[in-house]
């Protein structure tokens, strides 16, 4: 209880909403900061190098299909000017408009065809987003393209180390690869006629 004579506070008027308001924005923000901050990925490059003019190429490890993921990018000017990426599956054929066809190359599955061709689609967006960018870290994933995104971005980590004369295969590996069993959660027929799964 207040002396007698002294002013009267009273904390729930409008003056302590405001307050309350804006210490909550405050709050709010920093935690969405923090949370923008930690879906950044970490590269492990030192992205301030300069990137050595020429063309740079390198590959991403295998997923457990064995596909492996090949980036050629082209600097001039101490920029990246141009990115192409591919990724070739465990026979050596290029994923292209067959990925997501059963081995007697009919679509059996319109819904996984259709998500292993929105992952082929990606590549284009990925190079696209790098050479706008010229940090790997800056390519967003795109919904259905997870494995692709995660060797995409550690073909790009390797080929912009090699441009800046660092070794950056300890930070690609750093980079993790989820494989097909894994991102359909599935495992059955359907994941092993496409080469994923364990058997």
């Amino acid at each position: 209880m207040a002396a007698p004579g002294s002013p009267r506070v009273d904390a729930s008027g409008p003056a302590s909403r405001r307050w309350a308001s804006a210490a909550s924005r405050a709050v709010l923000g920093a935690l969405g900061a923090t949370i923008l901050a930690a879906c950044q990925p970490s590269t492990g490059l030192d992205m301030s190098k300069p990137l050595q003019d020429g063309t740079w190429s390198a590959q991403s490890n295998a997923d457990d299909q064995g596909s492996v993921g090949t980036i050629t990018i082209t600097v001039e000017g101490g920029s990246i000017t141009s990115t192409s990426y591919t990724t070739a599956m465990s026979d050596g054929s290029d994923k292209g408009g067959d990925y997501g066809k059963d081995s007697s190359g009919r679509v059996f599955n319109q819904d996984y065809y259709d998500k292993a061709q929105a992952a082929v689609a990606s590549f284009e967006e990925y190079s696209a987003k790098l050479t706008e960018t010229g940090d790997p870290a800056k390519v967003d994933v795109i919904s259905g393209a997870t494995v692709a995104h995660q060797q995409f971005v550690q073909a790009a980590i390797r080929a912009i180390a090699q441009a800046q004369g660092v070794d950056g295969s300890g930070a690609a590996d750093g980079v993790d690869i989820p494989g097909l069993g894994e991102s359909t959660k599935d495992g059955g027929d359907l994941d092993k006629d496409l080469g994923g799964g364990n058997g």
